[in-house]
């Protein structure tokens, strides 16, 4: 297998995420960090495992992304939640999260839910083609052992001749930016994560990232963090 057979295997198409920097419309199909702008009128703020009310962690509207994953193929909207205690399960994230769907735009109203711990900006989507996986990063072994074999053979490396750019923002589509080494349950797919933005003065732990993860099999989302 050649260098430009495996980028070709590996290679995804995602949309990646500019925080502000325009005005907002608030408008539907606009996606946002730091606020839940559209809900269906009997949605209220859902709780974590304790019962305390979670915080709005980011709005993002699907049905017109470039990259739209299988997985949620009828999806047009995802409102995202955490628990102001979401730091405290790290190693246990059940029940301090929330991924809400809806796989229709008609009956959406207008809603102010914000989050005071992150400053709110709406997002921008840019496509990108070449949205590779971390070294340590859910990778197919048989995948690593012939990048093994090339870089044995030819003195390549995987980070300077396959896997380019690093796209550890917000992101839909393409392969979780891992910081530390990571893998999922593969009945799951990864579906789009949230990262630490300065602009939002968003931090997650120290410069980190959440993933979410869907299995359609079992109709769960997964969450998982790491940071450096």
């Amino acid at each position: 297998m050649t260098i430009d057979e495996i980028k070709n295997i590996l290679r995804r198409k995602a949309v990646i995420f500019e925080t502000g920097g325009f005005r907002p419309t608030n408008e539907p199909g606009e996606s946002w960090i730091g606020a839940v702008k559209w809900k269906k009128a009997e949605d209220t703020l859902p709780k974590d495992k304790d019962g305390n009310e979670m915080l709005p962690l980011a709005t993002i509207f699907t049905e017109n992304l470039g990259v739209h994953p299988k997985e949620i193929e009828n999806v047009k909207l995802i409102n995202v939640y955490i628990s102001e205690n979401v730091y405290d399960h790290l190693m246990d994230l059940d029940g301090y999260f929330m991924v809400q769907v809806y796989d229709s735009l008609e009956g959406l109203e207008p809603c102010a839910w914000f989050n005071d711990q992150i400053k709110a900006f709406p997002l921008k989507a840019k496509e990108i083609v070449d949205d590779f996986p971390e070294w340590d990063g859910g990778m197919d072994p048989k995948m690593e052992d012939e990048i093994i074999k090339h870089e044995d053979e030819e003195d390549i490396d995987y980070y300077e001749d396959i896997h380019t750019e690093v796209y550890s923002m917000h992101k839909v589509g393409g392969y979780p930016a891992y910081i530390q080494p990571g893998n999922w349950d593969k009945r799951y797919e990864f579906i789009f994560q949230i990262s630490s933005d300065e602009k939002a003065r968003f931090n997650i732990v120290d410069s980190g990232s959440f993933y979410f993860f869907y299995s359609k099999e079992l109709d769960n989302w997964e969450m998982q963090c790491d940071f450096f």
